[in-house]
């Protein structure tokens, strides 16, 4: 991750997430804004289309009701017509007969003759009930006043019509004929021929003729005043608990009659509706599907601009770190070689000679180490000569004898064999030198703990797939967890008193020779491995080709 020393990055890298995020949800509103105007342009064309339609039946409606409620009228004209004078049945009752015909006739409820003071002289079918008080209602005054037929309800609330014409004899209206009839069966048009329809008859007073089981909404108070209003516009809409409801109201001609016919407009839009949602969901998934591609891509380049952030600040810090050592590294060396000559002056005796070779490797190494930290920040020069791994490798083992923790630790190495490469020995031996002194101070950490009570490092090289594995295990517990990821960077350790290059440097001087250094979990410890190419460079060993030769 970056450092928190570069707030002007994290700035820029918010601000332009932010644009682009701005940028991909303004087209995500351009993408959506032409459905949406196009579903708008298609709802006002389909309700347009729709109310005309509706308006258009209306009038059908109107004018087929009224026709047929005018032959109803001129076929009870014909028969009162034939009225004797005395309201006898005389002639018309064949007339009445054929008009009250179960399958065929016009007034299938029956035909009824009153006199002028409402009082029943002859029915057809013969003892027809009648209500005694037919004499108040408004439809029998309107037509005793008016001496004119009527169309209207048997009662407020009924379902039953009646069609009222005058007996008049000698300007005098004597009484009248009045049949009935089921505006649920014989009504023409009591039932919408389209879906969704709703076909109301009523008269000026708000009373229902038409349906039988009208809806709640034309049930309600006050539904005869709005239908009136209808009148005077040219429909309106209404909003219902199950949607919207288009009216439209028109006068039956020739009668005192409303018809309103009222049509469900949500059942017309829903498939504009349909169309709508489909394309904002496909919409959607378009967009969501650009987010993820975007927030991939986007993950992808910003692991990329954080890795190059912490190998520009890895730069920085080695650059640093030369600087600093090269103050540091001048009088290190010179002690080291004013070292170095001292020992030069001893004769190594038998029993001195162990103490006087470890004595020149450690100053050998200190010098490299004090060279190596001078160049740090540098790509170092790699000098390949031959390397003969397993006596390098107990040379690093003879050397750290002398740490303290040497006498704790037991140290077991596996070295059978010769094995002969091309490698830059003091890189190599530094490496190995971190690695074996990192498994010790860590076993002897582990056993001051009370983790472990035997402190174990065990050293094995070994051949394989064309690379010599040389691998250092421990049993001191591991790193923390969660710390594998950072165990090879500078400056990062987990060690009260550690500086943090050892491993860096190891891993820098494996890979400046064509090899790699990986770091695994064992139970109860680590394992490092080293690998490194067997196969020689060309010019590697130029006394074995000449011999080849």
């Amino acid at each position: 991750m970056a450092g928190p020393s570069h707030p002007e990055a994290f700035r820029a890298e918010r601000q332009f997430t932010r644009s682009v995020f701005a940028g991909l949800v303004l087209l995500g509103l351009v993408a959506v804004a032409g459905p949406l105007l196009s579903y708008r342009g298609d709802v006002h064309e389909a309700r347009s289309q729709f109310r005309t339609r509706t308006a258009r039946e209306a009038r059908v409606y109107a004018q087929a009701l009224s026709l047929h409620l005018k032959l109803l009228k001129s076929e009870l004209s014909r028969v009162a017509a034939g009225v004797g004078p005395d309201m006898q049945e005389d002639k018309a009752t064949e007339d009445m007969q054929d008009l009250t015909t179960p399958d065929a006739g016009l007034f299938r409820q029956g035909i009824l003759l009153l006199d002028a003071a409402g009082r029943p002289r002859w029915s057809e079918p013969p003892g027809l009930p009648v209500a005694p008080s037919l004499s108040e209602r408004p439809w029998f005054q309107r037509v005793l006043a008016q001496q004119a037929p009527t169309v209207d309800a048997l009662a407020p609330g009924s379902s039953t019509f009646v069609v009222a014409v005058p007996v008049v004899r000698h300007n005098r209206t004597a009484g009248m004929l009045v049949g009935l009839l089921d505006t649920g069966e014989e009504l023409p048009g009591a039932r919408p021929t389209g879906e969704h329809l709703t076909l109301l008859v009523l008269n000026r007073q708000g009373d229902l003729f038409v349906p039988d089981s009208p809806p709640a909404w034309a049930t309600a108070p006050g539904f005869g005043a709005r239908v009136e209003s209808l009148l005077n516009g040219e429909g309106q809409e209404w909003e219902l608990l199950h949607g919207q409801v288009f009216a439209w109201a028109t006068p039956v001609p020739g009668t005192e009659l409303r018809l309103v016919l009222a049509a469900d407009e949500t059942a017309t839009l829903a498939p504009i509706r349909d169309r709508l949602l489909l394309q904002l969901l496909v919409l959607a998934v378009l967009q969501v599907g650009t987010l993820l591609l975007f927030s991939l891509h986007w993950r992808r380049v910003y692991r990329l601009f954080l890795g190059m952030e912490r190998r520009a600040a890895e730069k920085e810090t080695m650059a640093a770190l030369g600087s600093a050592a090269s103050l540091i590294a001048h009088e290190v060396k010179n002690s080291l070689n004013g070292l170095k000559a001292a020992i030069g002056m001893l004769a190594p005796s038998e029993e001195q000679g162990f103490a006087v070779r470890t004595l020149r490797g450690q100053i050998d190494r200190l010098a490299h180490l004090a060279t190596s930290l001078l160049h740090f920040g540098k790509q170092p020069r790699v000098q390949r000569i031959p390397v003969d791994l397993p006596h390098l490798v107990r040379e690093v083992l003879d050397g750290l004898r002398v740490l303290p923790e040497a006498e704790e630790v037991r140290v077991e190495a596996q070295l059978d064999g010769e094995l002969l490469l091309s490698g830059d020995p003091l890189l190599l031996a530094t490496a190995l030198d971190n690695l074996v002194r990192n498994a010790m101070e860590a076993a002897v950490a582990a056993k001051d703990l009370g983790q472990v009570a035997s402190p174990e490092v065990r050293v094995r090289l070994h051949q394989r797939d064309g690379e010599a594995v040389v691998e250092v295990e421990d049993n001191a517990g591991g790193p923390p967890p969660g710390f594998e990821d950072r165990l090879f960077e500078p400056f990062v350790t987990s060690k009260p008193k550690g500086v943090g290059l050892g491993l860096s440097m190891s891993r820098r001087a494996v890979e400046q020779q064509g090899g790699r250094l990986t770091f695994a979990r064992i139970p109860g410890g680590s394992r490092f491995r080293v690998h490194l190419p067997v196969q020689p460079h060309p010019g590697d060993f130029p006394d074995v080709q000449e011999l080849s030769a």
